[in-house]
């Protein structure tokens, strides 16, 4: 769980109230943001529905890939992607214990 919370955390200082979100249904990054806090206690309690709300803002071509594109950091995406998607198995499987 502590790398998940690392990758969130690094995701969540990308979020800045510059932030472009034109591709995305978002509003606003607070918006965005208050829906990664949310999803993040979930992920704490074990609720899996916070784990799938990360998997889906990870996938290709998807959220975090538009605004990583279109605010200039695209590549520190794939990193952050390809390590949230190293560890999301483990962390699978620890929700089913």
């Amino acid at each position: 769980m502590i790398e998940i919370k690392k990758i969130i955390e690094i995701l969540k200082a990308k979020i800045t109230i510059d932030t472009d979100l034109m591709w995305t249904h978002y509003n606003s990054p607070e918006e965005l943001i208050a829906e990664i806090n949310l999803n993040s206690i979930l992920l704490e309690e074990k609720n899996r529905e916070g784990l799938d709300f990360f998997q889906l803002l990870f996938f290709p071509t998807g959220t975090l890939q538009e605004i990583s594109i279109q605010n200039g950091w695209s590549e520190e995406y794939l990193k952050l992607a390809a390590e949230f998607d190293s560890i999301y198995e483990k962390v699978y499987q620890l929700m089913k214990a």
